[in-house]
């Protein structure tokens, strides 16, 4: 059996090709929402830590772990490369390419920031500014913190969960957008424009998680991209190779 670790829109492609070729596979995912977008697919729901996970692979009979997780969700790959380790497992990562559309723009309308903390400490500075958040409900609390005298804008989900996390960090109604994307150049531009933000918060998630998207919307308004950089990780790039790994591997 085949586990593939969801979290990005290529876990749902994995899994088509899979099922195409009646492969036996499982796919994780974190949320019950996720279940309408993967309702043709064996899905194992809710999120597990290491002892979860091995738990998990012994009673699936899991002889591959596919981990397409998101590529900041460094913990799930963790646990489930130790996962891999203790049970003897194989283990394949699917690594998105960085952006390559930060190339494309002039250097002072971005900032890229190697980690959280440097980040929070540009915010930190700003003073009666909009920014616009793209990074997801897991960091709101942290921002929020550093909000003071400034408008804080927050696209996330509309999933319940991440919607509770807004309201307890303290954050308004009127700056949540509840969305599901992806988001073309031109609907980012009306959003970017809609809320009169100065700058945009994004994570680089490579060009399928919409990040060429995103600069080129604020390349075309003239506003300030801050980009949450993230360390450099082993795996594969390119998803056709990933796909004929899997299948490889599947089969051993």
């Amino acid at each position: 059996m085949i586990w593939i670790i969801g979290g990005t829109t290529e876990a749902g492609s994995l899994a088509d090709f899979l099922k195409a070729k009646n492969e036996p596979y499982i796919m994780s995912v974190a949320t019950e929402e996720s279940r309408d977008f993967f309702k043709n697919h064996k899905l194992k729901i809710g999120r597990m830590d290491a002892l979860q996970m091995e738990q998990f692979c012994i009673e699936e009979k899991i002889s591959l772990i596919a981990d397409l997780s998101h590529p900041y969700a460094l913990i799930v790959s963790q646990n489930a490369k130790k996962t891999a380790q203790n049970l003897n497992l194989k283990y394949l990562r699917f690594t998105r390419g960085t952006s390559q559309s930060s190339t494309d723009l002039e250097q002072n309308n971005f900032y890229i920031f190697e980690d959280m903390e440097g980040l929070c400490s540009f915010l930190k500075e700003l003073k009666s500014s909009t920014v616009f958040f793209t990074t997801g409900s897991k960091t709101v609390s942290d921002f929020e913190a550093f909000r003071s005298s400034n408008r804080f804008v927050y696209r996330i989900l509309p999933t319940a969960d991440s919607i509770e996390k807004c309201k307890n960090a303290g954050v308004a109604t009127q700056d949540i957008i509840a969305m599901t994307g992806p988001f073309s150049q031109n609907l980012n531009e009306a959003m970017f424009k809609e809320y009169g933000a100065s700058y945009i918060v994004m994570k680089d998630s490579g060009d399928a998680g919409g990040t060429r998207e995103k600069l080129a919307a604020c390349e075309a308004l003239n506003i300030k991209a801050l980009i949450l950089g993230r360390g450099k990780e082993e795996g594969i790039i390119e998803f056709e190779e990933f796909k004929k790994e899997v299948l490889k591997y599947g089969h051993a």
